[in-house]
């Protein structure tokens, strides 16, 4: 894979794709004026020319002060991600890959298609020596501080040996991204004895329990991942992703009757002036704007996957994760420790 081609500022820039996402372009192109103002070095805009012009000029923005990649096309978000980047080769989500692979950025970020972005990362990019499956790595608020769920969805079907390779890239991820030093990695199941589960779970068990290399502190329960059960939650990306949806549903579900509560009773209301400080903490530890986004982990460059729904926020941390990871040198990190025979 070539080297990314250093900016004036020394570092590579990062391809971020304008087009994706329920608030695109406006709020991608918002981010991105707030990453640049914080330092995440240049980043390449990568969509349809005339329209984002147009929106940095409605923005009051300069659009010959940006480097824009053409792109003439979008992957929706109901389409099929395989199907749609056949016949989309142009698509905004494939040129911002493409300028990874051909060493023109060093990281992409966008907040559309997951699965597009997967498909398009894993068939550009192409896999890190000795990662059989690459998945995602989703940073989630515990009561300790922060845990990782990998994988999230990018696997519907997995092996025993992938779930190896997500405890070591799950493991280094938390060590690079939160600093946590000997990460604890707990294997999800309906069950803390190591009987319970599947016949997948319960080999991947066995497999973990015998890999030097990890922490490995056997199974957890879903209420896991929020109670400090283990640092990195391991599953098939059938599982984390059904995890993960249902967490963003409750989030929403607690805030919705929190609200109701206080509209109803005036004794709430008041207390709820009270209670903002508070309200305010739990917005922004259980939304996506703090940490902007998810790194596909596994692929030979730095894949930032940015919620759907992401605001200028959002992007804003999601190109401060790719910088960051990309400056850590996490491939590396992870290919080494593959190549030590610590996670494969």
């Amino acid at each position: 894979m070539p080297r990314p081609v250093p900016a004036a500022d020394g570092r590579s820039p990062i391809a971020l794709d304008v087009m994706g996402g329920d608030n695109a372009p406006g709020a991608i192109i918002a981010g991105a004026a707030l990453a640049r103002r914080a330092g995440v070095g240049e980043l390449i805009l990568v969509g349809h020319r005339e329209e984002v012009t147009a929106e940095l000029r409605r923005q009051g923005m300069d659009p010959t002060d940006w480097r824009i990649e053409h792109a003439a096309q979008v992957v929706a978000m109901d389409e099929s991600p395989t199907y749609a980047l056949k016949r989309k080769r142009e698509a905004s989500i494939s040129v911002a890959t493409r300028l990874v692979k051909n060493g023109a950025a060093a990281a992409l970020v966008s907040a559309g298609s997951t699965g597009a972005q997967v498909v398009s990362s894993i068939l550009h990019l192409g896999r890190l020596p000795g990662i059989e499956r690459p998945a995602i790595a989703v940073a989630v608020p515990a009561t300790h501080g922060w845990s990782v769920l990998i994988d999230a969805g990018a696997n519907e079907q997995n092996r025993a040996s992938h779930l190896v390779g997500f405890a070591v890239m799950g493991s280094l991820y938390l060590e690079t991204a939160f600093d946590v030093e000997n990460p604890r990695v707990g294997l999800v199941s309906i069950g803390e004895e190591p009987t319970k589960g599947n016949d997948m779970v319960r080999e991947a068990y066995n497999l973990l329990a015998a890999k030097s290399g990890i922490n490995f502190t056997g199974m957890v329960e879903g209420r896991g991942l929020y109670t400090g059960g283990a640092d990195v939650v391991v599953c098939d990306g059938f599982v984390g992703n059904v995890l993960l949806k249902f967490s963003e549903s409750a989030a929403r579900w607690v805030a919705h009757h929190l609200r109701e509560g206080m509209r109803r009773r005036p004794l709430a209301t008041l207390g709820g002036l009270l209670m903002k400080p508070a309200f305010r903490h739990f917005k922004q530890v259980a939304g996506a704007s703090s940490i902007g986004g998810a790194p596909l982990l596994g692929v030979r460059g730095i894949s930032i996957i940015a919620h759907g729904s992401s605001n200028a926020e959002a992007i804003m941390n999601a190109c401060k994760a790719a910088r960051h990871l990309v400056d850590s040198e996490i491939n590396r990190r992870i290919s080494e420790k593959m190549a030590l025979g610590d996670g494969d």
